[in-house]
C-alpha cells in the first residue's frame, strides 16, 4: 500500500493507495470538506479533478492504520 500527499490550496492531505477490486486512492474526510463549499458545490475546477480521483474519504485517524484494517474498512463503507 503506498501512501502519497495530496496537495491543495497551500495545504497537505495524505492519501493511500489500496487494493480493492483494484487500486483505489483513499483520503482523509478534512480533504472532501475542503473540496467542497456548504452548498455541495466544488470550490475550484482543480478540487473537481481531486475528487474525481478519490475513490472514499476516511477519519484521519484511519488514514494510517494497518492495511488489513483500512481495507476492510473501506469494503464495508463502499458497500
Amino acid at each position: 500500500m503506498k501512501t502519497i500527499t495530496i496537495k491543495f490550496d497551500g495545504e497537505d492531505y495524505p492519501a493511500r493507495l489500496i487494493d480493492v477490486s483494484g487500486k483505489r486512492l483513499i483520503s482523509i474526510d478534512r480533504l472532501d470538506v475542503a473540496l467542497m463549499t456548504k452548498d455541495s458545490c466544488y470550490v475550484s475546477e482543480e478540487a473537481r479533478a481531486i475528487d474525481e480521483g478519490v475513490f472514499l474519504y476516511v477519519p484521519e485517524s484511519m488514514i494510517d492504520t494497518d492495511e488489513k484494517t483500512l481495507v476492510q474498512y473501506v469494503k464495508e463503507m463502499a458497500a
